[in-house]
Order: structure tokens, then C-alpha cells, then sequence
């Protein structure tokens, strides 16, 4: 998978979301408030966006490598498509250059 977005692991604090190797602002919350349990939900979904991402990839390889037994159901089989097509679907919103 080629990466285009910003790597390494990101960091949320304050509403502000960045890269741990550079600190350099990525994202903002606004008006972040520490209290608001929602805000901060948010914050940390958006800073493992990276690990998710690769997450996907890998899981999509993973369900092609697991159904490749010929012996496997239609259903599974349509299953697996559904899947992979779903992932690929996601891997290429986030990067258009995403390849197979």
C-alpha cells in the first residue's frame, strides 16, 4: 500500500491533533472542551485514522488469503466479495491512488 498521508503515530490532546515526530497541528476540534465526552471520542478516532487505515488493508488481504479454499460455499463466497469490495471501497475514499 503506498502512503500518502502523514506517518507515524498521531497524538490528540487539547483538541488538536498532530504527529508524534513532528507536533505540527493536522487537525482541530473547535471549541474542544475536555469535559465533552463526545469531543473527545472524536479526537482519538481521528488520530488512530493511520493504524485503522492499515488495519483495513490488512484485513482485506487477510479474508482473500482465507477464502481462497475452492471448497468454500457460494454464500461464503459472495461473502468474501462483499468484504473485499467494501474495504476496497474504503481504501480508495481515503486515497484514490490506492492500488489493488
Amino acid at each position: 500500500m503506498k502512503i500518502e498521508h502523514t506517518q507515524g503515530a498521531w497524538i490528540t490532546k487539547e483538541g488538536q491533533i498532530y504527529p508524534e515526530q513532528t507536533g505540527k497541528t493536522l487537525a482541530l476540534i473547535p471549541y474542544f472542551d475536555e469535559t465533552n465526552d463526545e469531543q473527545q471520542a472524536n479526537a482519538k478516532l481521528i488520530a488512530s485514522a493511520p493504524e485503522l487505515l492499515k488495519m483495513v488493508y490488512d484485513l482485506k488481504n487477510c479474508i482473500k488469503r482465507l477464502t481462497s479454499d475452492e471448497n468454500l460455499t457460494q454464500f461464503d463466497k459472495d461473502r468474501e466479495a462483499e468484504w473485499i469490495g467494501e474495504a476496497h471501497e474504503l481504501l480508495y475514499r481515503i486515497n484514490p491512488n490506492y492500488k489493488l
